[in-house]
Formats: structure tokens, C-alpha cells, sequence
């Protein structure tokens, strides 16, 4: 794997998962979601999931025929909420590990038994929800399973941790095959799942901090051994993929490895999946912080300040009737940005070879390089007729992955909509580091670097000759007007807003949006011209896949730490809005209810 700035180990950040194939039924089964919420009070008397940012899916292949490992587990912290993705914090690290000393690199897929984190431990009634075959969860997980089987030649199963162990017997038993124990994987027959396939179980490694180290280390060795032994009796079974090698038993080290870039979303911070957990929760529920290299989890020696609250508002959500402001949109499933094409991704990240990003610590930029480049764009790189060229407005960009997601991104949505433009624009920021409360000539100096004006030179020049339609180019803020000022922009017209923070905007933007109209650009709605100066919801389609309805909304998300009256090149927090974190859970459908009232 490719080793370099972005972390040893990981491959490269213009590799990425795009989400599940459109084409395909899993993405379909995915948002066909349970009332997780509603079915853990109805049976738990509690909420029984940390629900506000949403579910984790999977992590790995979706693929036809690309997975022949399968791990099961209950990994489900706030470094998966981060990152739409299962098992991304310690405990994928371990499991990622474990899986390279057996070769697997490439070929293996990751679910949860619960798609939700749960609360506390999996004991009591949650056991009623995760296996009782009446229960609407094992029969939503049941469909995932049986649709991964189908679309694979599984070799191998790994069960991590008792709720996945009880999970797995519980498929064996309702494909009819023979099962031991309740949660004695070993013991059941896994030919009816699939032909080659081969079922394990291993202690959940989060037993390793509860001070049973060495139990786990011991397990995973003896697991090892088994694939060993499977292995050599059946050269053909389980070979380790193409840039893979297996190890043996006895040279098992107990270690962590980084998640590769393209088990991730494209834009994903870098910071999450780096080998360890970066995040942890707080203001109940409500909000995770994210933590840089030079953080902690628990802030020990440091005193981060959060001075804002981020309560926000619902103006400007939207969402039909029947979808959750919790999970990602169901109808259409597969409405989301599925990142842009490699050449761009590669160019967006800095790694074309001669157009580098310039180095930001060396220019005076304050922000933390374990937080990557982010997604540096937001829109379609095809059947586009406006470009918008924008200064940072918000710290929302890091968390989305996308470009302009805050308050101001939302306030140019509603901009773009008066114009008629809902899809065919595409914006890009002049930096992809934080720049916020620097000094706009520290600032400026980035702008002007013939490094940053090489790449978006070469960005816009690509962006020109794939859209004839292209008509004008809008920039926001004064560092975005600098900058296309130095840009190959041909005859391209500029139209000018100031930043959306700045004093008075309402009046400047409408003036643009009268000069947008004498332009004329192409548009894709009926333009009404008369923006009301609202902000309007970040497109679903602008989002990367497992986005939750509310992220895009209710003004700026996230916040960034002060330390000692600075702001902090360490913390920041991403909050759910106050009115999405004080939903009750939706009323129980009448087959959920019907399945509850069987539960003892």
C-alpha cells in the first residue's frame, strides 16, 4: 500500500468508497431501516441507541464477487458516526490488523449486528432485538446478510464479540442448518450459507481494556491457527489477496493498523480511521468532538472552550413525508454524491505530480495537518453552468466532506435556487485548510502562492473544456475575487457576493442575483429571481452516501474549540441541531408493533 503524507498504510485520499451500487438491492435493504428507536423504548423502556448522527452500514466491499471475508460485530462508536462507516475506531484498527496478518486486504466486507450504536452493553432486552427471529431487526439484518451471500463466494465469517457470535448462529439457524451453542459459531453448519465458507469467533478486542489482554491476544492467535490449518489443507480456499501476505500463528503481534482511504467516503478528515479513536461524545448526545494529533480524548493537559452552542434552526429543512431527520434519506436511497472521478479527486487532494497544495503550516495557517484537505468541492464536474469559487464560511466542510455545507453554503442554495440553478453548478474553495479568524493577509498570501494559483489553474482550465455550457463564474468572499483574478478564465463573466458573515449581505447578493439574471446562464429550474434571503438545505445529492437528513441544515454544525482565548488547532465539535436532538422517535408501524407484543 501506498505510504506518503497522508498517514503509512492507508493508500492515498483520492481512493475512496463511493457507497453502495445503485444498480444493486443492498442500498435499497440499507434504507428500509427498522424503527430502531421506537422498537428499543417499546422493548427497553429506554433508548437503547445513540441515534442522533445516525447509522453505520458497513465498511469495505459492495461489489458483486469482491468479498470473500466477511466480519460481523457491534462496532459502532462516534469515529463510525463520523464517518458513515462501521468499525473505523480502535476496534477496526484491531480487526483491520487482523485481518492483513491473514492477507486480507482488500476482499472483506464489515457489519454491525445493530446498524445503530447501542447504549451500555449488549445484555438485558437489547438481546430480544438483536436475535429473536420475530424481532424486525434480525429479519432487516437477515435480508443484509442473505443479500451479501448471494452476491459473493464467501470463504470466511468472523464473528467479534458475543452479540455477533449469537448473530451469526442465529443466520445458520434460519437458512434450517444445525447451530451448537447459543453463540458457539464453531459448532454450526456453515455450508448452508455458502459452499466454501468457513464460520470463527473471536473475543470483541474491547475486552482488552476491560483488563483481559491477554485472553484476547490468545484468541485471535488460536483463530489465526484455525486459518492456518483451513488454509493449508485447501490450498485453493482462502488465498491472500494480490498485495497481501499471510503470517503465521505464531508471529501474530497484537497491533492496530490504519483503515485504508478507500474503505472511507472521499473528503472524510484523515484524522478518522488513523489506527485509533479520535472523537468522543458529549453534551448529551448532541455533540462529538473531534480531536487532532496534537488532542486527546479526554483533553488531558489542554482546556478547549466552546463558545458556541450551535442550537440552530429547522429553516430551510425539507424532507418528505416518512423520512427520518436521523438517518439518510430513504426515497430516493440512492440520491448522493458519489465523489467526483479520479482525475479530479487526485487533483483536488494535491497529488498530481507538479501541482502540490502549498504547505500550510509553513504559510501561518493555524489548522491541525491530521485533519486532511477535506472534500474541497461540493456539486457535478459535468453539465455545469455556474461555477462558484468560495472562501471558507464554516468549520461544517470538515465534517461533510464537501465544500460550503455551513450556514453560508445553505444561504447560496437558496441564491442558486432564485436563479434557477439546483444542479448544475459546482463549487470549489480557494483553500482546503482552515483559514477562519486568521488574518485575511496570512490568508491572502495562501490565496496568491503559485502553487495554489498552478492548481486551480489547471482546475479550471479541465472545468472549462468538460462544460461548454459553463457561463459565468460566481465568486464569494474577497480572497475567491483575488484569486480568479490570476485564473485562465477566457471570457468567462464574473458576478461577485461578499461573504455571507460580513455586515449587510442580503442587499449585495441581490444585486448579483440581478446581474445573474442579465447573464442568463443555463438553468434546470424555473428561475424566480426573487430570492428571499433564506437559507435552503445542501442537496442530499451533494452529500456523500450515509449523510443524515440533517447535516447541510440548520445553519452552522460545527464549532470550532478555543484554548487560552485562541482558536484551538486541536478540537473540534460537530452538533446535531437542537430541534432534530429533541425528536421523539416515530410511531411504531403496525408490523413493528405486532412483533413487540410477542416479545416476552
Amino acid at each position: 500500500m501506498t505510504s506518503g503524507p497522508w498517514g503509512d498504510g492507508r493508500g492515498t485520499p483520492w481512493e475512496y468508497d463511493a457507497g453502495p451500487p445503485r444498480n444493486r438491492r443492498l442500498g435499497r435493504i440499507f434504507a428500509e431501516t427498522p424503527n430502531y428507536r421506537g422498537l428499543g423504548r417499546a422493548v427497553a423502556s429506554r433508548e437503547a441507541f445513540r441515534w442522533h448522527f445516525g447509522p453505520m452500514y458497513y465498511r469495505g466491499r459492495l461489489i458483486d464477487g469482491h468479498v470473500k471475508v466477511l466480519v460481523i460485530g457491534q462496532e459502532g462508536a462516534q469515529d463510525e458516526s463520523l464517518a458513515t462507516r462501521a468499525f473505523v475506531g480502535g476496534t477496526g484498527a484491531r480487526m483491520q490488523h487482523l485481518l492483513s496478518h491473514l492477507g486480507i486486504t482488500r476482499s472483506y466486507l464489515f457489519l454491525n449486528t445493530f446498524v445503530y450504536p447501542i447504549f451500555g452493553q449488549y445484555t438485558g432486552r437489547l438481546r430480544w432485538l438483536a436475535q429473536d427471529p420475530q424481532s424486525p431487526i434480525v429479519q432487516h439484518r437477515l435480508r443484509i446478510l442473505d443479500e451479501v451471500a448471494a452476491r459473493n463466494e464467501l470463504r470466511l465469517v468472523i464473528a467479534v464479540g458475543t452479540a455477533a457470535k449469537e448473530s451469526v448462529v442465529g443466520w445458520v439457524a434460519a437458512r434450517g442448518g444445525r447451530t451448537g451453542g447459543v453463540s458457539d459459531v464453531e459448532a454450526c453448519d456453515a455450508s448452508v450459507l455458502g459452499r466454501h465458507l468457513r464460520l470463527i469467533g473471536v473475543v470483541h478486542p474491547g475486552a482488552a481494556a476491560a483488563g483481559a489482554a491477554a485472553a484476547v491476544v490468545a484468541d485471535f492467535r488460536r483463530a489465526i491457527g484455525q486459518v492456518e490449518a483451513w488454509a493449508t489443507a485447501d490450498r485453493g480456499w482462502l488465498p491472500p489477496d494480490p498485495d497481501g501476505e499471510r503470517g503465521a500463528a505464531g508471529d501474530f503481534v497484537y497491533r492496530s493498523a490504519p483503515i485504508p482511504f478507500r474503505d472511507l467516503p472521499y473528503g472524510i478528515s484523515w484524522r478518522l480511521g488513523r489506527g485509533a479513536t479520535s472523537s468522543n461524545r458529549a453534551d448529551a448526545q448532541r455533540s462529538i468532538q473531534l480531536f487532532g494529533a496534537g488532542g486527546s480524548y479526554n483533553a488531558r493537559g489542554d482546556r478547549p472552550r466552546y463558545l458556541v452552542a450551535a442550537t440552530g434552526s429547522e429553516e430551510g429543512y425539507e424532507a418528505d413525508a416518512g423520512e427520518v431527520a436521523y438517518e439518510p434519506p430513504r426515497r430516493p436511497w440512492g440520491g448522493y454524491d458519489r465523489g467526483p472521478t479520479a482525475t479530479y479527486a487526485r487533483l483536488l487532494q494535491g497529488g498530481v505530480p507538479g501541482l502540490p497544495w502549498p504547505d500550510a503550516g509553513e504559510l501561518g495557517l493555524p489548522g491541525d495537518g491530521s485533519f486532511g484537505l477535506g472534500g474541497g468541492y461540493r456539486g457535478r464536474f459535468e453539465d455545469v453552468s455556474v461555477l462558484v469559487l468560495a472562501d471558507q464560511e464554516s468549520h461544517d466542510d470538515l465534517f461533510c466532506g464537501r465544500a460550503m455545507c455551513g450556514d453560508g453554503g445553505q444561504h447560496l442554495q437558496g441564491f442558486l435556487r432564485s436563479a434557477g440553478v439546483s444542479h448544475r453548478y459546482l463549487i470549489l474553495r480557494v483553500l482546503p485548510f482552515d483559514t477562519l479568524g486568521v488574518h485575511w493577509a496570512t490568508v491572502r498570501r495562501a490565496v496568491e502562492h503559485p502553487k495554489t494559483v498552478a492548481l486551480h489553474s489547471e482546475l479550471i482550465t479541465r472545468i472549462r473544456d468538460a462544460n461548454p455550457k459553463l457561463s459565468v463564474v460566481v465568486t464569494v468572499g474577497t480572497h475567491a475575487r483575488a484569486l480568479v483574478a490570476q485564473l485562465p478564465r477566457g471570457s468567462l463573466p464574473i458576478v461577485e457576493l461578499a461573504a455571507w458573515h460580513t455586515s449587510g449581505p442580503r442587499a449585495d447578493w441581490q444585486r448579483a442575483l440581478d446581474r445573474l439574471r442579465e447573464l442568463a446562464p443555463p438553468t434546470d429550474t424555473a428561475p424566480t429571481w426573487d430570492w428571499d434571503g433564506r437559507r435552503r438545505q445542501i442537496p442530499r445529492t451533494d452529500l456523500p452516501y450515509g449523510s443524515v437528513r440533517w447535516r447541510g441544515s440548520s445553519g452552522d454544525r460545527a464549532v470550532r474549540a478555543e484554548e487560552d482565548g485562541r482558536p484551538s488547532a486541536n478540537y473540534l465539535k460537530l452538533f446535531a441541531p437542537t430541534w432534530a436532538a429533541n425528536l421523539p422517535p416515530d410511531p411504531l408501524s403496525p408490523e413493528e408493533q405486532a412483533a413487540v407484543d410477542l416479545a416476552p
